[in-house]
């Protein structure tokens, strides 16, 4: 096929020849008038422009029509995913040319295309062109590795090395990085241990080798390399930190939690190592630990606000109120991060019981990760304090347009109507909600418990059921559905039976175990339903737990201690309603 070069649009951003062309290639006539004037008023090579990307003078080449006309065969071909035919003519332009722009860009399209043997053939023109080009050399030796020939490839990546003989460990950790993007690693970690060898003396070297062992997966090599560049730079920050890490990935946690921690006293002054051993006694549960040592990261980096926000939460995980609304002020006083500020404190302000205090601080809250949750915690608040409509706005004035924000956001519109007793409005809401996320089981699950409250046990069980075909492990609705066939129906082996399935997946499970208390107590086995229910009492106290304790012991005769069970939950949760409503029906008979 003949391609015309007429009425073709050529842009310098998709062609990189030269920097010659800068407008459209009109009619072959007027390329080559064009072609003429450039070359007439070409300047000498010396005094060419050098793009910062290359180390060489760029050639001065005149727009030929042929060339031209190559260009926009390669170029087209490229868009309609010929990549063969364009990476050919790149090649060819790039021999004919000496441009290291064409010999480049030819050498990317072959290792986009993992054509090996064309990436190889396109790099030596490209470093034959460019010698002194890293990237160049880079892609040679990538080559290289990739043609089974790392002996050839280990040339390049020393003179990669010797660029950076001012930084050992950029150097090693830049040919780190190149080889790391192999597919084959195993092959790629060779050429590093082959590397290595030669400069078994130099920390750097291990350093890189244990970070590319570590992308490998190849854990005991991994350890094995840093070791060996701890041994001859023990006071390398980053070497330490990568030790660090290895024995956390090999299962040792509170070791390499030992060892950092060593580390950071023999090299109080090194942040960046306090700071990572402060973040691992917060994944080891050790906050008072990491509250000390983020009060000495503190004074070494004030003003810090993510180590301001760390402090402020630790105070409030240790319940150091004052502490927390100290650090959080300053975090956001700071300007940085003044939502995640003011949400934080809003959460103080709650756990201080001023709800006046914590509903101004959400306020403030007007964008980040923390927005819905500010709305919906002055929503639930003011429907707290029997408003509930004006909470519903607070909901409703979030534009939501993530599913998963929107299912969230239902959820909480819907157990607010339920506290306030209004189910058929909880009940038409999670009809809607389900019309646009017919398949959210959490908004089913809700329905069903509205459902049940509203004596429509027949939509109860069916959209139980739903989510128990589509998820037979979930716990909540086995659950759910064997309690609600126990308590308001007489198919107690049913409900047993999804009860217990329930229980095998979480023993430990308080309300689970007290389903399994009530349907044996329906099912006539008293003594066992007493045990049951007593051990779901031990694990959490519990109201209704204790409503339906006392009503077995009642029923088995064991009236004192019912009365002493059903005292000791009033004490805890006087005025009951279910507690006082058992009672008024056993105790008056």
């Amino acid at each position: 096929m003949i391609l015309s070069v007429k009425n073709i649009c050529v842009t310098l951003s998709s062609i990189a020849l030269l920097g010659l062309l800068t407008g459209c290639a009109m009619t072959s006539k007027q390329a080559a008038s064009q072609s003429a004037l450039v070359s007439d008023d070409a300047v000498n090579a010396a005094e060419a422009p050098t793009e910062a990307e290359y180390n060489v003078t760029l050639p001065s080449v005149p727009m030929t029509p042929d060339i031209l006309y190559k260009l926009l065969v390669a170029e087209t071909a490229l868009q309609r995913g010929h990549y063969a035919v364009g990476l050919t003519h790149y090649y060819r332009l790039a021999q004919t040319t000496r441009d290291p722009r064409l010999a480049a860009k030819a050498t990317r399209i072959a290792v986009f295309v993992r054509d090996s043997q064309s990436a190889l053939q396109a790099a030596t023109l490209w470093v034959e062109i460019d010698p002194a080009n890293l990237a160049a050399r880079q892609a040679i030796a990538a080559a290289y590795i990739r043609s089974g020939k790392p002996d050839a490839a280990l040339e390049h990546l020393e003179y990669v090395l010797a660029q950076e003989r001012d930084d050992d460990e950029r150097g090693f950790m830049l040919v780190a990085s190149l080889l790391s993007r192999e597919q084959d690693l195993q092959a790629a970690l060779s050429v590093m241990e082959r590397l290595v060898d030669a400069h078994q003396e130099n920390y750097a070297a291990w350093h890189a080798y244990a970070h590319l062992a570590l992308r490998a997966n190849m854990l005991d090599k991994a350890d094995a390399g840093v070791k060996r560049s701890l041994h001859l730079a023990p006071e390398n920050p980053s070497a330490i930190m990568l030790q660090t890490r290895i024995m956390q990935l090999k299962g040792d946690k509170s070791a390499a939690t030992e060892f950092l921690g060593q580390k950071v006293h023999a090299l109080p002054d090194e942040t960046l190592l306090r700071l990572t051993y402060a973040r691992q006694l917060v994944d080891s549960r050790d906050y008072e630990e990491a509250f000390a040592e983020y009060k000495i990261v503190i004074k070494q980096t004030p003003g810090d606000v993510d180590v301001l926000f760390a402090l402020g939460l630790l105070a409030l995980q240790l319940d150091d109120q004052d502490s927390a609304y100290d650090y959080l002020s300053q975090a956001r006083d700071t300007g940085l991060r003044n939502d995640d500020a003011y949400f934080y404190l809003g959460q103080l302000e709650e756990l201080r019981e001023n709800p006046a205090a914590a509903m101004e601080q959400y306020s403030f809250v007007v964008r980040g990760d923390n927005l819905i949750e500010a709305r919906v915690r002055q929503a639930v608040m003011t429907a707290e304090l029997g408003e509930v409509e004006r909470a519903r706005d607070y909901l409703h004035s979030m534009q939501l347009n993530v599913p998963a924000e929107r299912q969230r956001v239902f959820l909480v519109e819907g157990d607010i109507l339920r506290n306030a007793e209004r189910h058929q409005d909880a009940l038409a809401l999670f009809n809607h909600a389900l019309l646009e996320m017919p398949e959210s089981m959490p908004l089913r699950y809700a329905r069903a418990m509205v459902a049940e409250r509203l004596d429509m046990l027949d939509l109860a069980e069916q959209d139980l059921v739903s989510i128990i075909v589509r998820d037979a492990d979930n716990v909540d609705a086995l659950n759910a559905l064997g309690y609600t066939l126990a308590d308001r129906t007489d198919r107690y082996q049913e409900a047993h039976a999804y009860i217990k399935r329930a229980l095998e997946l979480r023993p430990d499970d308080n309300a689970i175990l007290d389903s399994m208390g009530w349907v044996l107590y329906r099912l006539g086995k008293y003594n066992e339903a007493i045990k049951t229910l007593r051990r779901s009492l031990e694990i959490g106290h519990d109201s209704e737990v204790a409503a339906h304790l006392g009503e077995v012991l009642w029923v088995n005769g064991e009236h004192e201690d019912a009365r002493e069970i059903w005292r000791q939950a009033l004490e805890v949760s006087p005025g009951d309603k279910r507690l006082l409503k058992v009672m008024e029906r056993f105790i008056k008979q």
